[in-house]
C-alpha cells in the first residue's frame, strides 16, 4: 500500500480529539459534582489523559507493523486537552444558567 503523508492534519485530530476527551469529561464532573470542579481534579484528569495517550502511542509502536509511536503526537495530544481545559473554564459559567 501507498504511504500517504498527511502534513499537520494528524496533529490536528489529535489535538482535536483530546480537546473533546477532556471536555466530555470535565462536563461529567462538573455536573456530577453539583457545578463545582476543583483545581486538582482538573490536574488529575490531565494528568490521566496524556498518560493515557502516552500508553496508546507504545501500544501502536509495539503491536503494530503500520503505525510508529511519535512524540509530537502526544504534543498535540497534551495541546488539545490543555485547548480543552481554557475551553471549559470559560463557558463553564454558561452551564448552570
Amino acid at each position: 500500500m501507498p504511504k500517504i503523508e498527511f502534513s499537520g492534519i494528524d496533529k490536528i485530530v489529535h489535538s482535536t480529539i483530546h480537546f473533546i476527551l477532556i471536555n466530555l469529561w470535565l462536563l461529567f464532573i462538573y455536573f456530577k459534582n453539583g457545578f463545582l470542579i476543583k483545581t486538582r481534579w482538573i490536574l488529575i484528569l490531565l494528568f490521566s489523559i496524556l498518560l493515557y495517550g502516552i500508553v496508546i502511542e507504545i501500544l501502536q509502536d509495539q503491536f503494530t507493523v503500520s503505525r510508529k509511536a511519535d512524540i509530537l503526537d502526544v504534543a498535540a495530544n497534551f495541546t488539545g486537552s490543555l485547548l480543552g481545559i481554557f475551553f471549559f473554564k470559560n463557558i463553564k459559567k454558561y452551564l448552570n444558567a
